[in-house]
């Protein structure tokens, strides 16, 4: 107990030794992390919460919250996340026992609507209890894609008819909410229309219509391939694609030669504008050419040869008198009357007919027409504008045969505006400047005065610890008053004199006597 008294006298002591500041530092700190070990014991006792579902619908909501009321677990519902929150070591098991229940259902009803089979359904009943259920599967797997948030599939499966002419086709529409700050993509869309499309019977792509909650017919993506515009003579549609490849080599184009110029004639020395259309009409020819053979009959495929002979009496074939002198071939004897020789050779050739063919297919994306426009800061003579000219022909590749066009401009540029805004910045930056070094001016003078003050209250508080405290005998020494002149001022030399002359008597009081008589003596 005496140690326990007197450890704690030693460090009333210690206290009490500090400087104020520091006892203030000390309770400050000790205070500060009393606070925080009393928030962390309040935090770890509490009991954490975690989002068992969130974005659910009312329908669902009431299912959870009567399911949890049953297990009796505790539930907190968070109207701005719309989530229902359980204690962090039930979210698990609570998402599975739901799960197994069929819980949450999305607010639509699947294909488990036929898990309980009900008597007396007639026909009629049962088609729009499958239609239902094919709405809410869909309706679940377009809620999967990653941009959507919500989705509504409503679908119209017409009767069947006897006839073919008679029968109407199936449509579906298709109604999503996106998540907040989400885009849905043309293929996505596409991947929509194809699910649904596959999914009910006799239903064609173009038959799907997929809307927003804005309002924005998004299958009109994919139905008219993206259009933008149509040009007015031929009618012919343009796509974003194609424009955006022109308006990419049209900058191409005129990077490299404003950069080109910019070397020569400086930076924001010339202007160069480009347009370029390209060709993105497909294109395919074929030819086929017959080439003859050297001789000009071609090259020989077959050839058949007869020859026929005869010698001895007879009548020479061919008919009636004068008919022989018309078939060629043959040699008749004269001779009549005797013997009958006579020749007879055929030939058949026949030539194979050589050909050539050949197939040409143009890729779209070829450059159709070309025009440029260069304005440079100055003045050119005919000569340079002429080397100027070819230069850029050169180099964005100008053809004048396919009505390519290209302007080239020289003429003083309007530095007005330019100069202004040079000289407002040159203006601002001299602002900053200023007002920058005034900045550290105020800082140097603050520190100055800072180490000002701080020097003289140190050096007060030595004196202050040499003057003597009211109450106190003691006195500066002659050591200690050499080395600051300073306690003179803050005594007073007569004060100092008297102190001085007291010590030195209680110290010497023989000689102070001795002193005093011969100042009687003398007086006297």
């Amino acid at each position: 107990m005496d140690r326990l008294k007197e450890q704690l006298e030693r460090l009333k002591g210690f206290f009490l030794g500090l400087e104020r500041w520091q006892r203030y530092s000390l309770v400050g700190a000790g205070a500060l992390v009393l606070a925080s070990l009393v928030l962390l014991a309040f935090v770890a006792g509490r009991t954490a919460y975690d989002p068992l579902f969130s974005g659910l619908t009312m329908e669902d909501q009431g299912a959870v919250v009567e399911y949890l009321k049953e297990q009796k677990i505790p539930f907190k519902v968070d109207p701005g996340a719309n989530a229902i929150l359980v204690p962090r070591r039930n979210v698990y098991e609570a998402r599975i026992a739901l799960a197994q229940m069929g819980i949450p259902k999305g607010g639509v009803v699947g294909f488990e609507i036929f898990d309980q089979p009900k008597m007396g359904m007639n026909d009629f009943q049962q088609r729009v209890a499958y239609a239902r259920a094919l709405e809410g599967e869909l309706s679940r797997t377009i809620s999967k894609i990653d941009a959507v948030e919500e989705a509504r599939v409503s679908i119209v499966i017409p009767e069947q008819r006897l006839f073919l002419e008679e029968q109407r086709p199936s449509t579906a529409s298709v109604l999503v909410r996106l998540k907040p700050g989400r885009e849905i993509g043309q293929e996505q869309v596409r991947g929509i229309v194809n699910l649904v499309a596959r999914s009910v019977e006799g239903l064609r792509p173009e038959d799907v219509t997929v809307v927003d909650t804005s309002g924005k017919v998004l299958s009109d993506l994919i139905h008219d391939d993206n259009l933008i515009y149509m040009s007015g003579s031929d009618g012919r549609a343009v796509s974003s694609v194609q424009r955006e490849l022109e308006r990419q080599q049209e900058q191409e184009l005129e990077r490299k030669v404003r950069v080109m110029l910019e070397k020569v004639f400086g930076p924001g020395k010339a202007v160069v504008r480009v347009r370029v259309e390209l060709d993105f009409d497909k294109k395919s020819t074929s030819r086929r050419e017959f080439i003859p053979g050297p001789d000009g009959k071609g090259v020989i495929r077959s050839q058949q040869n007869v020859e026929e002979s005869y010698t001895g009496p007879g009548t020479p074939p061919g008919g009636a008198p004068g008919t022989t002198t018309n078939i060629p071939g043959y040699v008749v004897n004269p001779n009549q009357g005797g013997n009958v020789e006579y020749n007879k050779t055929d030939t058949v050739t026949n030539y194979d007919i050589t050909t050539q063919e050949s197939q040409t297919q143009s890729t779209p994306g070829a450059i159709k027409r070309l025009s440029a426009s260069v304005i440079v800061d100055g003045q050119l003579d005919e000569a340079a504008s002429q080397n100027l000219r070819q230069t850029v022909a050169a180099a964005i590749g100008i053809d004048e045969a396919r009505g390519d066009r290209l302007v080239i401009q020289a003429m003083k540029f309007d530095t007005t505006l330019a100069d202004q805004m040079l000289a407002q910045l040159e203006a601002e930056r001299r602002q900053r400047l200023i007002g920058a070094a005034l900045v550290g001016l105020l800082v140097l003078l603050a520190a100055g005065g800072f180490g000002f003050l701080w020097y003289r209250r140190r050096k007060l508080a030595a004196l202050a610890r040499l003057v003597p405290q009211e109450g106190e005998q003691k006195a500066p020494s002659l050591k200690e008053l050499l080395e600051n002149p300073e306690l003179m001022t803050a005594q007073g030399e007569l004060a100092i004199l008297e102190e001085q002359l007291r010590l030195y008597a209680s110290n010497n009081p023989e000689e102070v006597a001795n002193l005093i008589k011969n100042w009687l003596a003398e007086e006297s």
